[in-house]
């Protein structure tokens, strides 16, 4: 009985990772075709095609003696995370796909929606905005904005190199649910931001995001940048709570990262790019993303 239990539990261990990358290959294929779908449909070209097919396999060949290492060395739980890095590049190349034939589909823009439930809520979003301007705390949100974009291959890539298999895993598969929640919501419910509502001045940025939002919609133009071009929901808050889960694991971080993403959270009203409505939105997606995921990797 004991040596059959055993045998039993080594089964049910090596199960695991291997029904992990079944379910990232059917998920990845599925979005792949979904996403080539979508963009013949709306008549989009996807750019940089042949580049990031060369940066793909470069990528793979680089990380791949990686997990047979860890397998020489016999540290199963070090292999098995290191082997969702291969998952991660190909999320990175794959996620951006889409986006602009769920630009295209041409709902009407819903930013005087989004301000008036922000109202509800009592929250303007130009005196969010003007409070940060003379705030530490806002000056400090603000700050931390772009930092979202490191922090993202960070919160992967420790637990992938630390053996921690589970919390990795559940960083790519959170990543798809959201993407498959939050690109239809986008597309629903298309927005541009605050500024274009309350007739503020744009940054720069805000105003090239704009441009590239306005030029997506246009059905004459085979493509477009898709730069920061996603309002509701917010995927600055989105990810900001996907990182600080996939993080959760190191209990020294713990504190550290929920301030840090806190504030990253808040700067998506401060800096002026988000509607309070955007925040919410975002918070939901990224809770049921985590809680799909945590259910698919048991």
């Amino acid at each position: 009985m004991s040596f059959s239990f055993k045998i039993t539990n080594k089964t049910e261990a090596a199960s695991q990772p291997l029904m992990f990358h079944i379910q990232m290959a059917y998920a990845c294929a599925a979005f792949l075709v979904f996403s080539l779908l979508g963009c013949y449909l709306t008549s989009v070209h996807v750019q940089d095609a042949a580049t990031s097919i060369i940066a793909l396999t470069s990528g793979l060949a680089m990380v791949c003696p990686l997990p047979i290492y860890w397998h020489e060395k016999g540290r199963d739980d070090m292999r098995d995370a290191a082997m969702t890095i291969p998952w991660f590049l190909l999320l990175v190349v794959l996620l951006p796909i889409p986006i602009d034939a769920f630009a295209r589909l041409g709902f009407p823009l819903q930013d005087f929606r989004l301000a008036r439930i922000d109202e509800i809520f009592a929250v303007h979003i130009p005196e969010v905005k003007a409070w940060a301007s003379h705030s530490l705390l806002g000056k400090l949100a603000n700050r931390c904005y772009p930092l979202l974009i490191p922090l993202l291959p960070i919160s992967f890539l420790l637990p992938a190199l630390t053996g921690r298999v589970k919390y990795a895993q559940r960083f790519l598969l959170s990543n798809l649910v959201a993407f498959a929640i939050g690109l239809p919501l986008f597309s629903l419910i298309p927005a541009i931001g605050p500024w274009y509502v309350y007739n503020t001045t744009p940054s720069a940025a805000q105003a090239l995001c704009q441009s590239s939002f306005l030029l997506m919609r246009n059905p004459n133009v085979p493509a477009a940048s898709a730069y920061g071009v996603v309002c509701f929901p917010s995927f600055h808050v989105i990810w900001a709570i996907l990182c600080a889960a996939a993080l959760w694991t190191y209990k020294p971080l713990r504190v550290p990262i929920a301030l840090f993403c806190g504030l990253i959270i808040l700067s998506t009203m401060t800096t002026g790019w988000h509607y309070f409505s955007d925040v919410i939105a975002g918070a939901a997606v990224a809770v049921l993303s985590i809680k799909a995921a945590i259910l698919l990797t048991r």
